[in-house]
């Protein structure tokens, strides 16, 4: 009897330790799978706020010199990104942040005595004098020759560009607010052709002027330049050309 209640005894021993495997096992297992769970949730956190601190606007993140984007609210002067024809927003390193107008040039090119040469642009499919916008590090002389050879395919050289005047009136062109610097240069020997965002290229006489259809404010550049000449302008065809804010040289 003693030796059959050890037995009993041992296979109860047994199975208790079994069970108590068990149970430690279980217990592993899903302490195990709740530090899984959580590193998944920790990653899918990380990884959310990484994407919407990548979708930021403007006005809301700040690029330092390295690599490392921090949110922090932006003061815009002179205007903001999200208005209406803002032209070109920067911030600088110190984080002041500046709207100003876009720096663009034209130059008007005069062939013989009273003809001028234009370009057709593909957009509007307007008239328009040669010109563009002048890129950061150049000066606006550079940007003229720059433009000239890639709509026209001509080189400047060493021909003397004359300046007409500055047009910065923010009404002259509908799609931003721009300021541009007007040259005048004669060419008589040029043989230009349509290149970059130009359609086609014409010479047309100054006498003409009016009875085309231009971009933006043109039609008031070219008047203006034949007023500059010393040609005269038909009575009512600068309608509209007066109200036009600009600062004009002297008679060239």
């Amino acid at each position: 009897m003693k030796i059959k209640h050890e037995a009993k005894m041992s296979y109860s021993t047994r199975r208790g330790k079994l069970f108590d495997s068990k149970r430690n096992r279980i217990l592993f297992i899903s302490i195990s799978l709740n530090i899984f769970l959580i590193f998944c949730l920790v990653l899918l956190i990380f990884t959310s706020s990484k994407e919407a601190g990548s979708k930021l606007k403007p006005t809301e993140n700040v690029a330092s010199s390295s690599t490392k984007v921090t949110a922090k609210p932006l003061v815009w002067h002179g205007g903001h990104p999200d208005e209406d024809r803002p032209g070109q927003c920067f911030c600088g390193a110190d984080h002041y942040c500046m709207c100003t107008p876009s720096l663009a040039i034209d130059l008007i090119i005069a062939s013989g005595s009273d003809h001028v040469w234009l370009v057709r642009r593909k957009d509007t499919d307007q008239l328009a004098t040669m010109g563009g916008f002048v890129n950061v590090g150049e000066t606006v002389e550079t940007a003229v020759a720059r433009e000239l050879k890639e709509e026209m395919g001509v080189d400047l050289n060493d021909h003397k560009i004359q300046l007409v005047g500055v047009y910065s009136d923010p009404r002259r062109d509908n799609r931003r607010h721009t300021a541009s610097v007007v040259f005048a240069v004669h060419l008589d020997s040029m043989h230009p052709y349509a290149g970059d965002d130009a359609k086609d290229v014409q010479r047309i006489p100054l006498s003409s002027i009016e009875e085309h259809d231009f971009f933006a404010d043109h039609r008031t550049i070219l008047l203006d330049y034949k007023k500059s000449v010393g040609l005269d302008v038909s009575p009512g065809n600068d309608d509209g050309v007066q109200r036009i804010e600009r600062s004009i040289c002297n008679r060239m």
